[in-house]
């Protein structure tokens, strides 16, 4: 029998019904943008669809379009642990129907990590973007802990699916006033826009720095040279006031 973990997160951070759900992430992937087909990764936020949306659809539709596997790599909000894990299941599952699970890279990255399962946001809300723009791919599900080893992940990665796309998810600042968040903000894009993962600093105010740390270290591992900035967002412009926002962006590095 398949090894399905199943969605946690339906009809809170995205619809649980299927059509409304297909029908939003097609709208928010109808943006101005074009495919960048020599991209290697993406960064995007995490938060409900109606907050952290059009800044992540603006990620997910400039990757390139010939993508077969995604590696998501997510931080851990709700369950503690040290390290990173990876999820040896069959399939994610949304209200899109199952999303499957590279079993070759993730049973390879599993000998190397831990494989705690758990539902995870961070994680799940990447996976209706990709059963979109991605129908036919799979993905390979890693969640990180407190202090995990980011330069040690990523060169698993690059052993284990050199080819494959990076999706690395991340909020930027909590809960500050909107001219303060954007201050704080700004010191994370210019770090990922130098392509160093030395400037992905634990100072940073980023839940997902190490997942971005990661992909900077796999751009490395890739000989890439360029990030861009795609979108940047606040909770403010989704309506929901100045004095406590949380800061959105996506970028991407290029090879």
């Amino acid at each position: 029998m398949d090894n399905v973990l199943r969605s946690g997160f339906a009809g809170s951070f995205y619809p649980a019904d299927p059509a409304d759900l297909e029908v939003m992430v097609s709208k928010l992937l109808d943006n101005s943008c074009e495919p960048v087909e020599n991209a290697l990764g993406i960064v995007v936020p995490h938060a409900g669809y109606i907050y952290s949306g059009k800044t992540a659809g603006y990620g997910f539709a400039s990757a390139p379009n010939n993508v077969t596997t995604v590696v998501v790599i997510a931080p851990s909000h709700r369950f503690p642990f040290r390290g990173e894990t990876v999820f040896d299941t069959d399939f994610m599952e949304t209200p899109l129907g199952m999303c499957p699970v590279n079993r070759k890279v993730t049973g390879r990255l599993a000998s190397e990590m831990e494989t705690v399962i758990f539902n995870e946001h961070s994680l799940e809300v990447m996976i209706p973007f990709i059963q979109i723009k991605w129908p036919d791919a799979d993905i390979v599900p890693i969640v990180l802990g407190m202090k995990p080893d980011c330069r040690k992940a990523a060169r698993l990665i690059q052993q284990f699916a050199p080819d494959a796309f990076i999706v690395a998810s991340s909020d930027l600042s909590h809960f500050y006033p909107l001219h303060v968040a954007k201050k704080l903000d700004r010191l994370v894009i210019d770090a990922f826009l130098t392509v160093s993962p030395e400037k992905i600093t634990e100072s940073l105010e980023a839940c997902g720095k190490s997942a971005i740390r990661t992909l900077l270290h796999i751009a490395a591992l890739r000989k890439a040279e360029k990030a861009i900035e795609l979108h940047y967002s606040t909770s403010a412009d989704a309506g929901a006031g100045t004095e406590e926002v949380v800061g959105y962006f996506c970028g991407m590095v290029i090879q």
